[in-house]
C-alpha cells in the first residue's frame, strides 16, 4: 500500500511541476492560471505605474493624465477614456478600436481608425493576472512599461 501511495504521490508531483513550469509565458508571471489569457485581459483597467527606461515616471504621467479607463471586451474591441489635466486643456478624450493577441499571445495589438487612417500599436505583455496587466513598449532607444490594475 505504501508503494502505491508513493507512486501516486510521485506522479502527482511530476504532473504538477510540468504544469507549473509549462504555463509561464510572461516575464513577470504568473506561472500558472486557471483562467485563459483572453479571460484575464477582458475587463476594465487603469494605469497604476509608468516606468520609462527603468525610472518611475508615474507622477510625470499624472501631471498630464488625471485618470483613465481602458476596457477590453470579449468581442476583441476596446474603449479608452482619459481625463486630461488643465495642462492639456482639461476635458475627456475617448478612443475605441480592436485588439488581438500577437506573437503566440506574448504581445497584444490595438488598432484605432480615425479619419480613414488606422494606427496599430503592439506591446509585449510582461504580466497578466486577474488584477494586474503589465506591458512593455520600445520606442527608438526608450523603453516604457505600463502597469495596469483592474478597476
Amino acid at each position: 500500500m505504501k508503494k502505491v501511495f508513493a507512486s501516486i504521490a510521485i506522479v502527482a508531483l511530476l504532473v504538477g511541476s510540468v504544469s507549473v513550469t509549462g504555463c509561464g509565458k510572461y516575464e513577470e508571471g504568473p506561472s500558472l492560471s486557471l483562467r485563459s489569457k483572453k479571460a484575464r485581459v477582458v475587463g476594465e483597467w487603469e494605469v497604476e505605474k509608468v516606468i520609462e527606461n527603468g525610472v518611475d515616471k508615474t507622477s510625470d504621467y499624472r501631471t498630464f493624465i488625471a485618470s483613465e479607463t481602458f476596457e477590453f471586451k470579449k468581442d476583441e474591441t476596446f474603449t479608452t477614456s482619459q481625463t486630461l489635466t488643465s495642462l492639456l486643456g482639461g476635458g475627456t478624450e475617448s478612443t475605441s478600436g480592436t485588439w488581438a493577441f500577437a506573437s503566440d499571445k506574448e504581445q497584444i495589438s490595438t488598432s484605432v481608425t480615425e479619419n480613414n487612417v488606422t494606427t496599430t500599436t503592439t506591446v509585449t505583455i510582461l504580466r497578466l493576472t486577474n488584477k494586474e496587466f503589465w506591458t512593455k513598449e520600445v520606442d527608438g532607444s526608450d523603453t516604457y512599461e505600463y502597469h495596469y490594475k483592474a478597476k
